[in-house]
C-alpha cells in the first residue's frame, strides 16, 4: 500500500512539473507573433516566403506592428527597411493578416518585421547543394565564413566568429575541408576527438543555416544563425 502511494504522489509531482519544464525549455514551432523581435533563432527553420508587391507597389516595407497605416501613408509603424519583387524571407504564422519575417542583407545583416500576408506568396523550398552555390563569403551580423573550391566535389572553409560585450570580447574560428553532398548538411571538422570545432552547414533557398558543438572557440562564441552571400561572390 505504502508503495502505491509513492508512485501515485511520484507520478502528481510529475504532472506538477512537465508544464514548467515545457514553459522552459523553449518554444519548439513559431507561433504568430505580437511583436517581431530583431533575431529568434526559431526562424531558422520557419518556411519561406517570396515578397510580391502588389498592383502600383514597387517597394513593401517591414512594419514594427502588425498593422497598415492610415490610407497606406508613412506612418510610426512603417520602418525605412523594405524589400522588393523577388525577395526571399522565412516568415512565421499570420498575426491579423500579417507575419513576421527576418531577411538577410547580403552584408549578412538581418532585418525584422511585420509584412503584409497578401504581399508574400509560400517559396518552394530548395536544399541541393554544390560547390558553385556554397563558393563565397556568407556573413551573418559580425560572422563570417569564407567557402572556396578544394577540389573534385569538396570546398574549403575559414569562418571567424565573436561574441562581444561591453567589457569583453571572445573569438572563435575554424578552417577545415569537407565533401559536398547532393543535399543534407555540409559539416565542417576541424580538430580531433571531444575537443574538435565541427560546423554543420544546411541550404535554406538563397541562405545557409549554420551550426555547431560549442567547440569553436571562447566562452559564448558560435557560429549558429542565418548567413547570407555577398553580393557578386
Amino acid at each position: 500500500m505504502r508503495r502505491l502511494i509513492s508512485l501515485w504522489l511520484f507520478g502528481l509531482a510529475l504532472a506538477l512539473i512537465m508544464p514548467i519544464v515545457t514553459a522552459s525549455s523553449g518554444r519548439a514551432e513559431l507561433k504568430a507573433e505580437t511583436e517581431c523581435v530583431p533575431y529568434d533563432s526559431a526562424y531558422e527553420n520557419a518556411p519561406l516566403f517570396k515578397i510580391k508587391p502588389g498592383a502600383g507597389q514597387q517597394r513593401v516595407y517591414l512594419y514594427k506592428e502588425a498593422r497598415r497605416c492610415p490610407g497606406d501613408q508613412p506612418c510610426a509603424s512603417r520602418q525605412k527597411a523594405y524589400l522588393v519583387d523577388g525577395n526571399i524571407v522565412f516568415a512565421g504564422p499570420p498575426s491579423q493578416s500579417f507575419r513576421c519575417a527576418y531577411y538577410g542583407t547580403p552584408k549578412g545583416k538581418i532585418i525584422a518585421g511585420f509584412i503584409p500576408d497578401d504581399n508574400l506568396t509560400p517559396e518552394k523550398e530548395v536544399t541541393e547543394l554544390s560547390a558553385d552555390f556554397l563558393v563565397g563569403t556568407w556573413r551573418f551580423e559580425d560572422d563570417s565564413i569564407e567557402i572556396k573550391a578544394a577540389g573534385e566535389g569538396k570546398v574549403e572553409a575559414d569562418g571567424n566568429a565573436v561574441y562581444q560585450t561591453s567589457t569583453t570580447e571572445n573569438d572563435g574560428a575554424f578552417s577545415a575541408t569537407a565533401a559536398v553532398p547532393a543535399s543534407g548538411d555540409v559539416v565542417f571538422k576541424d580538430g580531433e576527438g571531444d575537443a574538435a570545432c565541427e560546423v554543420k552547414l544546411h541550404r535554406r533557398g538563397p541562405y545557409l543555416v549554420a551550426s555547431d558543438n560549442s567547440q569553436c572557440g571562447g566562452m559564448n562564441v558560435r557560429f549558429n544563425g542565418i548567413y547570407t552571400k555577398a553580393a557578386g561572390k
